[in-house]
């Protein structure tokens, strides 16, 4: 059986507590430079003392500071190396258009093909993180690894296993599995889902693992 747990960031600093910035980066560049605030950190922290994260074998993170920042404490703890990988970057934003789709959160879960000018859809960055998984599950046979990553990659990606059910515009995500309902709020941070995938590396289980700080 091989193990994947998926683990969105913690949480992101207060981006009201920066008064400007003397900048010519992209919204895209800004979004990607996020770290984490002091309870982020706090709470990354906290994921070293989970015993569902213990005895990993391998972690890999986005090419955001974000991710690595969360996932330095186990990576301390288990004494592991990372493999940084764009692949599960998150969803590239592209010109902000609110004004013109104000329902901009809800249309790209209902619409796989929906995105802004020079950015992606659902159908996009699943593909990119479906190829990512193939790797994965092929390097790591019967290994249990640690996916540090961002809310859009890995509900797109669920998307494939998961009955999707609603979504609204407090950005709460309905999702069903075998019939019983899953998932039914908004993504916490960090938040962890785990896969198991059999020797022909097919899903056999999803769980939600609930953290208790």
């Amino acid at each position: 059986m091989t193990t994947v747990y998926f683990i969105r960031h913690s949480i992101r600093f207060d981006k009201e507590k920066i008064k400007a910035r003397k900048t010519e980066d992209t919204i895209q560049q800004i979004a990607e430079k996020d770290i984490l605030s002091i309870e982020g950190e706090e709470r990354a922290k906290y994921l070293t003392t989970l015993k569902e994260l213990e005895n990993l074998d391998a972690i890999y993170t986005s090419n955001c500071p974000r991710t690595l920042q969360t996932a330095k404490y186990i990576m301390d703890k288990q004494d592991l190396p990372v493999t940084i990988d764009d692949r599960i970057d998150e969803r590239r934003i592209g010109i902000p258009n609110v004004d013109k789709y104000p329902d901009w959160f809800v249309r790209q879960y209902l619409d796989e093909n929906f995105k802004t000018v020079g950015g992606e859809s659902q159908k996009e960055v699943r593909s990119r993180v479906e190829d990512f998984m193939s790797e994965i599950l092929n390097q790591h046979k019967n290994k249990r690894v640690a996916i540090f990553t961002h809310g859009y990659v890995i509900t797109f990606y669920l998307m494939r296993h998961l009955k999707f059910i609603s979504v609204d515009e407090k950005q709460r995500i309905t999702f069903e599995y075998k019939d019983k309902l899953f998932f039914d709020r908004k993504l916490d941070a960090p938040e962890i889902f785990k896969l198991e995938f059999d020797e022909d590396n097919n899903l056999v289980n999803i769980e939600n693992i609930i953290i208790n700080y």
